[in-house]
This record gives C-alpha cells, structure tokens and sequence, in this order.
C-alpha cells in the first residue's frame, strides 16, 4: 500500500495526528510525503512514529514547486497542497498506485480495502462533495456530473503519468489567473466526468456534523448529494474523518475545545506529538456564534453558492 501525505513545517504535527491514527489500523505501508519544508527534527519524529509499523519516505516537494516558472496564485490554503498535482514527476517510477490523504485527517478503520478498489479505466476515485450547479459550471462541470474533493483521493499513478496530467495541470496555472477552490479546482478541471465514485465513509467533512440535512441542502445548495441513509453511516461509522474547514466549528488544533464528536479521539493523537498552547480565539468566538443563526445562514448560503462562484466566472471569462 502506497499513501501520499503534503505537508510544510507548519501542518506538519497536523500531520502526525493522521499518520498515527493510520499506523494503528494500517501496517506494512510505503508513507511517501511530500516534504515542502519540514524541518529535521520533525522528519525524526515522524520516523520514530512508524517504526516497526510502515516505512516513510520524504520526497523534497518544495524544490518541484520552488522551481515553477509558472504564478500559483492560491485561492486557498497553503503552496504545500498544490504538491499532489505534481505526484506522477515525484514518486519512485515502481509507485504505479496511490492513496492520496489531506493531513488534517483521522484515519479510524483498516484502508486497504480502499486501496485495493479497481477504479480501471479511471485515474481518480474520490468522494462527491456538496456543490452548487453555478459552482459546478466554474470548472466545467455539467449539472448532475460529479465534483470531488481533494482530501481523499485514490490515484493510478502509472496512468496519471501516462496520460500526461502534469502537463494539463501547467497549462491551467500558466493562464496566471487565481484557481477557483486552489487545488481542488484543477483536481475537477481536468478530470470532471471522469472520476470514480468512493464512498462517503471515506472523506466525512466536518459540514456533515455540523448541518442537519435540511440545513446541508439549504446552505451548500448541490445538485446532486448522497442521501439522508448514507449521510447517517458516513457519521457513524467513519473510516477517514476529514477535519476540513466550516464556518460554524473550529478545527481541533484552534481549539481547546470542540463540539466535533471525533474532536477528543483526534486530540488523543495531538497531544502525543506536541503540547497545546493557548489559543486567543475569543473574537472568533464571537463571530462563530454570530453565524449559528437561520438569517446568517442564508447569507452565506448566497456568498457560497452563488456569489463566489459567479464572481470568478465573471473575472475569468475571457480564459
């Protein structure tokens, strides 16, 4: 089993938190990560963590992404998670398969029956995320068609070379324009419509438990999305919970304390790598609570199925 992890020096005790959690269902696995940064006493660390377990191996992501001749102009996150769109040019020539997992990730269940899913004659598998028909047109997506995030991905790296997607992937960033959803957005601009569907166990999003099903439909508006039934599994019985970012909650490491019901089983993990400080999150605070409100819903409802995506259509319309 091949798993790719991207990290700098600043996620990389997110990281770990990912990584134990996979030594402790998981074992006799290649861990490539992407290094884009990640200083050595780090490095020992982690190494110390899957001893006997699964071996790491560091690939120098940031000297790949350093060299571009080309303006990644983010309109998310950090440089380190553009590193997987390079992942056919930095992996050993023998990885001919790989599961790609976001660090910001809890892993609660054995994966290989993920990694041994035959996604033949696809490149990609991923997990349906919650989009909205305008949204879904900024990447060329048809309505009905599938939108995935990037968190979880199951990659034929020997296709992914074959098939020359690095090249597809400078094509878009050498247009110099910002990328709507960063990486995720070339994810689903090259490959709508080509992907294979995982299942929402997968890659359960932190907006699965912090929205009812109505409020889910309501806010994120998609065309298409899995069904209360499936919803109800994903949450109970999760194989890689997926801490992604989500108006209504913080993330586990911006806070002591955390409505997430998976929050203490990830800070179990955290607190073996690294001590908590104390976070001055007070103003936060005080805007999350702001927005728990039905009319605070409905704005951001328009802002992010409406508004944002049409306001890069309307930049970018010339491209």
């Amino acid at each position: 089993m091949n798993i790719v992890y991207a990290s700098d020096n600043n996620f990389v005790d997110v990281m770990c938190v990912s990584i134990m959690s996979f030594n402790d269902y998981n074992c006799d696995a290649n861990i490539y990560i992407l290094d884009c940064g990640i200083e050595s006493d780090k490095k020992i660390r982690i190494l110390e963590l899957c001893s006997g377990k699964n071996t790491v191996f560091f690939i120098d992501a940031k000297k790949t992404l350093d060299s571009l001749d080309y303006n990644l102009n983010l309109d998310r996150g950090s440089i380190a998670a553009y590193a997987r769109l390079f992942i056919g040019s930095m992996l050993p020539d023998a990885v001919d398969k790989a599961l790609y997992i976001d660090c910001d990730t809890l892993i609660r269940k054995p994966l290989a029956e993920l990694y041994d899913t035959d996604i033949f004659p696809y490149i990609i598998g991923g997990i349906r995320d919650a989009f909205s028909v305008i949204n879904k047109r900024v990447f060329g997506i048809k309505k009905g068609d599938l939108l995935v995030n990037s968190g979880v991905l199951l990659i034929s790296v020997e296709q992914w070379r074959a098939r020359g997607i690095e090249k597809k992937v400078y094509e878009i960033i050498d247009k110099d324009i910002k990328i709507f959803q960063g990486d995720q957005g070339i994810i689903n601009t090259i490959f709508h419509g080509n992907v294979y569907e995982l299942p929402l166990q997968y890659d359960v999003m932190t907006y699965i438990y912090d929205f009812t099903y109505e409020e889910l439909m309501f806010y994120r508006k998609p065309d298409n999305y899995f069904g209360r039934r499936e919803i109800k599994k994903a949450k109970e019985e999760p194989y890689i919970v997926h801490f992604s970012s989500s108006y209504r909650s913080y993330r586990p490491w911006e806070t002591d304390s955390n409505a997430h019901p998976y929050f203490a089983e990830w800070n179990y993990y955290y607190l073996k790598v690294c001590e908590r400080e104390n976070i001055k999150i007070k103003n936060k605070v005080k805007m999350k609570k702001k927005l728990q409100n039905r009319p605070a819903l409905f704005i951001i409802r328009i802002i992010h199925a409406y508004l944002r995506p049409l306001l890069f259509l309307i930049k970018n319309r010339d491209y």
